[in-house]
């Protein structure tokens, strides 16, 4: 959720936390600023304040590709499990759930900072099987979440099934994981705005437009990640 280029080798860890709390109470400052101004917001929810803060904080450590983003996620999507059965968004709950225990999966995967996994494409077979999961993950969600009598059943369950395979695809850092997140965030724009969760719907503009930003880090990181050996080489001969 940055806006100013930091590369990741250049900078600590211990400083990129430290600008992950800066940018999430800044922007959950704002959010809650622009709600008030424009009469979405009336009262204060210290839950959803706490939960689009951490989760702000988190997007910002994934962009920047550190691994603690993984137990900060994890303490987000239980407030934000607890914050959506409070408003009847059951699919928006189940995946929250469901990814505060699956975010260790993410953590293995990545590796420690120092050795990180490197971004990669994801290739043509691979979306075929992941598309296809993803669709009868959509089917099967949004029948129980209908039967359960939840709100906004459709968009709910799309947010639930494109949440699982765009969290897969950035677990393995696949590029393209930013695209699918895009596709993400505007259905919960809209189905979150529309339960009434107005800083939590403020919040997903900025992380829709975040992807673009997180698009565009990883592809650098992924092409200098090709350029160095082939500099590396160069030197040596």
């Amino acid at each position: 959720m940055s806006f100013i280029t930091i590369p990741r080798r250049e900078h600590g860890a211990m400083t990129n936390i430290a600008q992950s709390v800066v940018i999430g109470l800044a922007l959950t400052a704002l959010s809650y600023g622009l709600g008030l101004a424009v009469g979405w917001i009336t009262t204060l929810s210290w839950l959803e304040a706490f939960a689009v803060f951490t989760s702000y904080s988190c997007t910002f450590l994934c962009v920047m590709e550190r691994r603690i983003n993984y137990p900060i996620g994890a303490v987000s999507t239980a407030a934000y499990c607890l914050l959506f059965y409070q408003f009847g968004l059951f699919a928006s709950t189940g995946i929250n759930a469901f990814l505060t225990v699956y975010l260790v999966y993410g953590w293995i995967r990545w590796k420690s900072d120092a050795d990180t996994r490197p971004v990669t494409r994801m290739s043509a077979p691979s979306w075929a099987a992941s598309i296809a999961v993803a669709l009868a993950g959509y089917l099967v969600i949004v029948a129980i979440s209908t039967a359960l009598g939840g709100h906004l059943a459709w968009t709910d369950s799309v947010i639930f099934a494109g949440t699982i395979l765009a969290q897969f695809m950035l677990d393995n850092k696949k590029l393209e994981n930013w695209g699918i997140w895009g596709l993400v965030n505007v259905f919960a724009i809209y189905t979150y705005f529309t339960a009434g969760l107005f800083l939590v719907a403020f919040q997903y503009v900025f992380f829709l437009a975040n992807t673009a930003w997180g698009w565009y880090a990883w592809k650098r990181g992924m092409d200098n990640e090709v350029k160095q050996p082939a500099q590396e080489a160069v030197l040596a001969a």
